[in-house]
């Protein structure tokens, strides 16, 4: 396990890239840098609430390499088993979308369980959570 101050040290951004204020930077990149980011680190800390071990240990599951979808959203997840993190940040207005699964089932964190995902996830969280009973609500 790792201590609580190392995990939190994972979410502070690095001097020499805070000058940039593009996300976007961590295209093809780890969820852990993802959500190094300046702009990503604050909301997933408020997003977080109380499951701060489990938001920061799906950061390290294994995953694919943060992507870019429909030009607007970085989207990264991790998956081990019945335990994984869905992100997704929509660079243009700064707006996270996070998703943790405990056991197989879903625990929405950002945005609550009734709020509406953009359709433009819905193919990326249906690679991350095939089959997911209680899946989010996408529209446009």
């Amino acid at each position: 396990m790792i201590p609580r101050r190392a995990l939190a040290a994972l979410l502070l951004p690095v001097p020499a890239l805070a000058a940039e204020p593009d996300a976007r930077r961590a295209l093809g990149g780890t969820l852990v840098q993802l959500a190094a980011e300046p702009a990503v680190s604050m909301p997933l800390r408020g997003a977080a609430r109380g499951r701060q071990q489990s938001v920061y240990e799906g950061l390290r599951l294994p995953g694919p390499p943060v992507a870019m979808v429909a030009e607007r959203w970085l989207v990264g997840w991790g998956r081990e088993g019945d335990r994984g993190l869905f992100l997704a940040f929509d660079w243009q207005a700064e707006q996270l979308f996070l998703l943790l699964l405990v056991d197989g089932g879903p625990v929405h964190l950002a945005p609550g369980r009734q709020a509406r995902w953009p359709e433009a996830l819905a193919e990326p969280f249906a690679r991350f959570a095939p089959g997911l009973a209680r899946h989010p609500v996408f529209a446009e």
